[in-house]
């Protein structure tokens, strides 16, 4: 299903679907050609997305319903910033992995390959923004073209003030464009917001901007931290330790923490923590699962339950028996 309205300096669409070609039609008619395919064939696809254009940016708030594997490969024309408000999203980005949650966005520039594996209950903020209008953005603050294609580091850390205050902006947007979209039909006060978030954006956000500030080069994620990332993906039912992580990519588990922190802004076993709390929630809401949040959480090696709640309500906004009562 398909609801739209046009004006002349602002689009309002939403759109709702429970079939897979469908939805990649219409996702693709917003953002770019992709790959779509669900994880599991026991999910019923439930595709909601709201979405407001203005003149050179764009914002969704959007989900699936179902656990997807998304492949648009390079963006080209554009940049994508995804704020997630619940689930998580296991992301192949240029060279990085690295998994995005409600504390952990991320910003993809149109250079890089990107691929996603959005968890069931994923529901994200998205910003689009035009790739020629940024980097106008980007040549004014320099006083001259960048001489290489404009490129942002993938993470952008939520808990961090830079971070917090950009997501929170974005959002802010969002939610006045929903209560009041005519005044995005004013010229200068639509200009004044999506220049704030470009600008923002290429001040708080690292890249590859010559000048203070801008030093740090888009990274390439050494082999070392890939391994050891894939390995936790792949094994996250295992009782793996920094030990563990060490004899598997030879260096020190001094030099792998040091190398989680610098390339995806956590530690290994903070990373650990994070894809078991994202495969307890995916548990929660398979019917085919034990209906009992001790039984899953333990098996997923949280063990402190009321410690474990707490994270999961903070994390999720909702109770793990909460999560339970959404089964299909």
């Amino acid at each position: 299903m398909n609801n739209a309205i046009d004006s002349l300096a602002l689009d309002f669409s939403c759109h709702q679907s429970g079939d897979l070609d469908e939805t990649r039609q219409l996702v693709a008619g917003i953002f770019c050609d992709h790959r779509l395919q669900q994880q599991s064939g026991h999910e019923h696809l439930s595709y909601r997305h709201q979405h407001w254009k203005t003149e050179h940016l764009s914002f969704s708030q959007m989900s699936y319903g179902a656990a997807v594997n998304i492949e648009p490969g390079s963006l080209e024309r554009f940049f994508l910033v995804q704020i997630p408000l619940a689930g998580s999203d296991q992301q192949r980005a240029g060279s990085d992995y690295l998994l995005s949650h409600a504390g952990y966005a991320t910003v993809h520039s149109p250079e890089d390959p990107l691929a996603m594996n959005w968890s069931s209950d994923c529901r994200k903020i998205v910003v689009r923004i035009e790739r020629e209008a940024l980097e106008r953005q980007a040549a004014s603050l320099l006083g001259r073209r960048p001489r290489q294609p404009l490129g942002f580091k993938v993470g952008m850390d939520l808990s961090g003030a830079a971070g917090r205050a950009w997501s929170s902006m974005a959002r802010c947007v969002f939610d006045e464009l929903q209560r009041a979209p005519q005044l995005f039909e004013v010229p200068l006060i639509r200009t004044q917001f999506e220049q704030t978030l470009m600008t923002t954006l290429l001040q708080w956000q690292p890249n590859n901007l010559p000048g203070e500030g801008h030093e740090q080069q888009h990274k390439v994620l050494p082999r070392y931290v890939k391994l050891a990332a894939e390995y936790l993906q792949a094994h996250p039912e295992q009782p793996i330790t920094a030990e563990t992580l060490a004899t598997l990519t030879g260096v020190s588990a001094r030099s792998l923490y040091s190398g989680f922190q610098s390339f995806l802004g956590m530690s290994p076993m903070r990373y650990l923590r994070d894809i078991r709390m994202a495969r307890v929630r995916q548990d929660l809401l398979d019917p085919h699962k034990p209906r009992s949040v001790t039984a899953i959480a333990t098996h997923w090696g949280f063990f402190q339950l009321g410690r474990f709640a707490t994270e999961y309500r903070n994390r999720f906004a909702e109770a793990p028996r909460e999560t339970i009562l959404k089964r299909h």
